[in-house]
């Protein structure tokens, strides 16, 4: 399986595919978003209850920083295993849209029946996010070690009750912020490629990562103009919010500060179900363009049931 370099104007491509996703059938693109947005909420809220669960077990301050760690590097994993056969879902779900086949929001669910798929997908996706945050540590070890220990330094004042240390920002927080950014885009196409190797060309995981590589690398300059396109394009939605934002507040100073509540609940949901299809939708494109979409082999249909 081979992949191939594309046209440094295919990064305008992906993002303008991933806005028109639910053209075909939006009840299944937006319903399996939605599905996934609520359970990736549900988690989140798990998370936040973390640090209290630490605390009612009377851990002392000695050892809080140490057992919260490690909580939640083990939540994490939890985290990334449930959302991973979610994504093998939706993927598949994206995939039949796109190729004109039936398909319905629930089908978001389907990877937790293929469990051999969703075992690999797993794998990847954790495997990915470990080398994705040994990097970034390594290279700001290198560049901004200031950084590191200013965040140890915020996680230990805030497990002890106290106040971070935000007013005093490490040197170095630019380039830390840069190679955040570099290394996240690497991984973006890294698992844009591999992931959709999985999910929809069965692909083991060594192969897939092999194949997220070496797409990524054949192709950093469609994925930089990617990033830029789509950094402009979160500006002006940002403006819309904003001017959105303003108008709830006009409102609610008549109807109620629940009036802003609400709504504000809900533009930052639909935000959220935005964010989701465009983000998974450029994965999925990104893909089809450089392992040579055309040729795709729809994932077969018992392995949905396996």
């Amino acid at each position: 399986m081979t992949t191939r370099a594309v046209g440094p104007m295919a990064g305008i491509g992906w993002l303008k595919s991933a806005i028109n996703l639910g053209r075909n059938n939006p009840k299944a693109i937006f319903g399996g978003a939605a599905f996934l947005v609520i359970t990736v909420l549900v988690m989140a809220f798990g998370a936040g209850l973390l640090p209290v669960a630490v605390a009612m077990l009377g851990v002392g301050t000695t050892n809080a920083f140490a057992v919260s760690l490690v909580s939640s590097l083990l939540l994490m994993v939890v985290i990334l295993a449930v959302i991973s056969m979610l994504m093998v879902g939706f993927l598949r779900l994206v995939d039949a849209v796109e190729s004109g086949r039936p398909a319905r929001a629930l089908d978001v669910f389907s990877g937790f029946r293929d469990v051999t798929t969703s075992l690999r997908a797993i794998g990847f996706v954790v495997l990915l996010a470990i080398v994705q945050n040994l990097l970034i540590i390594g290279m700001l070890a290198v560049f901004a070690g200031g950084v590191i220990d200013w965040y140890v330094q915020a996680m230990q004042a805030s497990m002890a009750g106290g106040t971070p240390p935000m007013a005093a920002l490490p040197d170095g927080l630019g380039i830390a912020v840069l190679v955040a950014i570099v290394v996240g885009l690497l991984a973006y196409g890294v698992q844009a490629v591999g992931l959709c190797q999985i999910v929809l060309r069965g692909r083991g995981l060594l192969q897939a990562l092999g194949d997220g590589l070496a797409g990524t690398f054949k192709n950093l300059l469609p994925l930089l103009i990617f990033a830029l396109v789509s950094v402009v394009a979160t500006l002006l939605v940002g403006v819309v919010v904003l001017l959105l934002a303003m108008l709830v507040g006009v409102l609610a100073k008549f109807a109620g500060a629940w009036l802003a509540v609400v709504l504000g609940m809900l533009l930052y949901l639909l935000g959220m179900l935005a964010m989701y299809v465009i983000a998974f939708g450029a994965m999925y494109h990104l893909w089809r363009d450089v392992c040579s979409g055309s040729d795709v082999v729809a994932a077969p249909g018992d392995a949905l049931t396996a």
